[in-house]
C-alpha cells in the first residue's frame, strides 16, 4: 500500500465514522464506487473502530497512528510537498524539517520581516478533510490567542497556491521524548521543566482552554536557554465562558461517540472513557509527565491500549519513592496530580505551580545551606590543620630552644655560672561565632498574601505591604537574642522578636546547625513610620544575663514591646559596646553568613521604610 493510497482510505475511513449506520454505508459505497480493495480497507478500519468504541478504549485518532504499518514502506523516503530554495508566498523554503500528524514541516526563511520561522503544510488532500482542517484551523486560533513565553508562537495563517500553511516561531532545539531518551534528569531540571510546562497550561486555563494532549512529544527545550515550548493545540478543547466561545474556528470540532482524543499513556481517567474534560486533565497528564522524568517509566504502562485504559482506571501507580530518590513533598505533589478523581488533584494549575515553586525555593536554599556548611566545616578543618602546624612549629622551636638552653648551661656549667631556665608560651588563636540568615517577605494586599512569596540575602527597602519572616542557623551552638529597634527619634524602645513562647520553645539556645523560623507560623509586621529599622541579631557562647530578661516581655498582646525604660537603656548600653566590632560579612544569592571574633556576635540588619 502507498502512502497515497493510505491517505485515502484515511479520509474516506475519518468522514464514514461520524455518519449514522446507513448513511454511512451509503457514503463509503459512494466514494470506493468499483474499487473493492478501497472499499474493504475501509470497511476493517470502520468494523475496528466500532468494536474499539463499544470497549470504550480505542483511541480515536488511531487512524493516523495506524497509517505506518499499512503502507509498504513506513521507513522509506515521504513525498515532500515543497522543494528547498522553493518561493512559497512571502516564505522562502529553507530546508525540511520533518513531517508530523497535520502534514510536512519546513524551515523557511520570511522575507517580509527578514526571520527564520517553522513552516505547518497540510498537503492537498488533507486540506479536503473537514475535519483535520477544522483542527487545523483550531491549532492556529487558539496558540495565537494565548501571549505566554513557554507557548509556541503562531505568526501567521493563511493559503498559498491551494496550500493551507500555519507559520510559527522556530525553536532550535529538541522535544522532551528526545532529550530524556537514554538519560535520567537532575531533580533541579526536572523542576525547572515542569514548572514551566504549568506556567503555560496556567495561560491556557486562564483562557479557558484545555489541551488535552500533554506529552514529551509536545514540549520542546530551546537549545541556548532551556526555555520550554508548549506545542501542538490541535487537540485543545475551549470550554465554557471562554472569551474564544463565539469564535467557531477555535471551538472543540465534533468528535463521534465514544471517541477519544489524546495519547493513551497520558490520558486521564474521564478522558479514556470519552467524558467530558476540564483543565484538571491537563494536570493529570502532567503529573504523569512529572513521574516519567523522576523514574524513566511511566506510571501506567500495559502491553496494550485496553491494559493501559485498565491501569488508568483502576490500578495505583507505583511509588515514585520506590523507583528513584525524590523527595517526600515531590511524591506528593505528584500522586495528586494524578489522583484518579477530579476533584481529588489541584484544581488549577496555578495552584500545582505554586506548590512547584515553592518547593524548588526550599530546595535551593537547603543547597545553598548545604554548601554553607561544606564552606564552614572546610574552613573549621583548614583553621585545625593551621593550628596543627603552629603547633609543630612551636614544639620544634621549643626543642631547639631547650636544645640551645642545655648546650648554654653546660658550658656555663663549666664556668660554674648558674642561669634560670627560659620557657615559650604557645600563641591562642581567639574564639569565633558564626551565623547565617536569610529573609523570606511575603507581599499581602487587602489583608490577604499576595503572590508567591520570596527570600532575601540580607537588607531590604521595605514596603508598608509587606510581612517578613527571619531564618537564622550556625554551625555552632549558642544563645540567639533577636530585638527589634523603630525609626522612631525619641527614646530608644526595643520589641523582643526573639526568644518568644511560639518560636523555639521560648528558649534562647540555638542548636548546631539547627534552622530557626521567626516567626514558625504567621509574619513580622512593622509600623508604618518612615526611616530606618533595625533587627538587632544577638548571638552568644554563653547565656547574656542582660538579655536573658527579655523573656518577660515576650508575647502577641503588647507586640513584644520592652515597657522598662531602665531595660531599655540597659539593652542600648550593651549593643553600643558589642557593636563598636563589625562582624565580617559573606552575602550569597538567598543567604548572609556573619563571622566575628570572641564569643559574642552583634548584628543589626537594616529594613528602610518607604
Amino acid at each position: 500500500m502507498t502512502p497515497e493510497r493510505w491517505q485515502q482510505i484515511s479520509r474516506i475511513f475519518k468522514s464514514a465514522i461520524l455518519l449514522e449506520n446507513e448513511a454511512r454505508a451509503a457514503y463509503v459505497s459512494s466514494q470506493c464506487g468499483t474499487d473493492e480493495s478501497l472499499r474493504v480497507e475501509v470497511e476493517k478500519l470502520i468494523d475496528s473502530h466500532g468494536k474499539a468504541s463499544a470497549d470504550n478504549f480505542m483511541d480515536g485518532m488511531a487512524a493516523e497512528a495506524a497509517a505506518p504499518f499499512l503502507t509498504n514502506d513506513p521507513d522509506g523516503p515521504r513525498q515532500e510537498v515543497l522543494n528547498k530554495g522553493q518561493q512559497f508566498g512571502s516564505y522562502v523554503i529553507l530546508n525540511s524539517i520533518g513531517s508530523g500528524g497535520m502534514g510536512e514541516v519546513y524551515l523557511a526563511r520570511d522575507t517580509r520581516l527578514d526571520r527564520t520561522v517553522a513552516l505547518k503544510v497540510l498537503s492537498p488532500d488533507i486540506s479536503q478533510d473537514k475535519r483535520r482542517m477544522q483542527r487545523f484551523r483550531q491549532e492556529a486560533k487558539v496558540a495565537s490567542s494565548l501571549n505566554q513565553p513557554n507557548i509556541l508562537t503562531v505568526y501567521e495563517f493563511g493559503e498559498v497556491d491551494g496550500l493551507t500553511f500555519l507559520a510559527t516561531e522556530f525553536i532550535d532545539g529538541e522535544t522532551l521524548r528526545d532529550y530524556l531518551h537514554g538519560k535520567r534528569l537532575a531533580l533541579a531540571e526536572i523542576l525547572d521543566i515542569s514548572i514551566q510546562v504549568l506556567a503555560a497550561l496556567d495561560a491556557a486555563h486562564e483562557a479557558r482552554i484545555v489541551h488535552r494532549d500533554i506529552k514529551p512529544e509536545n514540549v520542546m527545550l530551546r537549545r541556548r536557554d532551556r526555555v520550554v515550548k508548549v506545542l501542538d493545540f490541535g487537540l485543545a478543547k475551549v470550554t465554557e465562558n471562554s472569551k474564544h466561545s463565539g469564535d467557531e474556528a477555535a471551538t472543540e470540532f465534533r468528535t463521534a461517540p465514544g471517541v477519544i482524543m489524546g495519547t493513551i499513556n497520558y490520558m486521564s481517567p474521564e478522558q479514556a472513557q470519552a467524558r467530558d474534560v476540564d483543565e484538571r486533565t491537563d494536570i493529570w497528564s502532567t503529573g504523569v509527565l512529572i513521574y516519567e522524568m523522576l523514574t524513566g517509566k511511566m506510571p501506567f504502562s500495559g502491553t496494550t491500549t485496553s491494559h493501559t485504559i485498565v491501569q488508568i482506571l483502576e490500578k495505583d501507580p507505583v511509588s515514585p519513592a520506590k523507583l528513584a530518590l525524590v523527595p517526600v513533598e515531590l511524591e506528593r505533589i505528584v500522586l495528586k496530580a494524578i489522583a484518579k478523581r477530579p476533584a481529588e488533584r489541584y484544581l488549577t494549575a496555578k495552584e500545582m505551580l505554586n506548590e512547584l515553586r515553592s518547593l524548588q525555593k526550599r530546595l535551593e536554599m537547603n543547597a545553598e545551606l548545604e554548601r554553607t556548611s561544606l564552606f564552614v566545616n572546610a574552613d573549621e578543618h583548614g583553621l585545625a590543620a593551621k593550628k596543627k602546624r603552629v603547633l609543630i612549629v612551636a614544639l620544634i622551636g621549643m626543642a631547639l630552644v631547650t636544645a640551645a638552653i642545655f648546650a648554654v648551661n653546660i658550658w656555663r656549667s663549666s664556668r660554674r655560672t648558674i642561669s634560670p631556665p627560659v620557657t615559650t608560651t604557645p600563641a591562642v588563636v581567639p574564639a569565633e561565632r558564626m551565623l547565617t540568615y536569610w529573609i523570606t517577605v511575603q507581599k499581602f494586599k487587602d489583608r490577604k498574601p499576595y503572590q508567591d512569596p520570596f527570600t532575601l540575602a540580607g537588607e531590604i527597602n521595605f514596603e508598608a505591604d509587606y510581612h517578613i519572616r527571619v531564618n537564622v542557623r550556625s554551625p555552632q551552638a549558642g544563645y540567639l537574642y533577636i530585638l527589634n529597634e523603630g525609626p522612631s527619634a525619641g527614646a530608644t524602645e526595643y520589641n523582643v522578636v526573639f526568644p518568644t513562647p511560639t518560636a523555639n520553645n521560648g528558649l534562647s539556645l540555638l542548636l548546631a546547625s539547627e534552622i530557626i523560623q521567626i516567626p514558625k507560623e504567621s509574619w513580622l509586621r512593622f509600623d508604618t513610620q518612615r526611616g530606618v529599622e533595625k533587627l538587632w541579631l544577638v548571638f552568644s557562647e554563653n547565656s547574656l544575663s542582660e538579655l536573658e530578661s527579655i523573656k518577660q516581655f515576650a508575647g502577641t498582646k503588647t507586640g513584644g514591646l520592652i515597657a522598662d525604660p531602665a531595660l531599655n537603656q540597659s539593652i542600648k548600653a550593651f549593643l553600643d559596646t558589642h557593636s563598636t566590632s563589625k562582624p565580617e560579612v559573606e552575602k550569597g544569592e538567598s543567604l548572609t553568613t556573619l563571622k566575628s571574633s570572641g564569643d559574642v556576635l552583634v548584628y543589626a540588619i537594616k529594613l528602610e521604610h518607604h
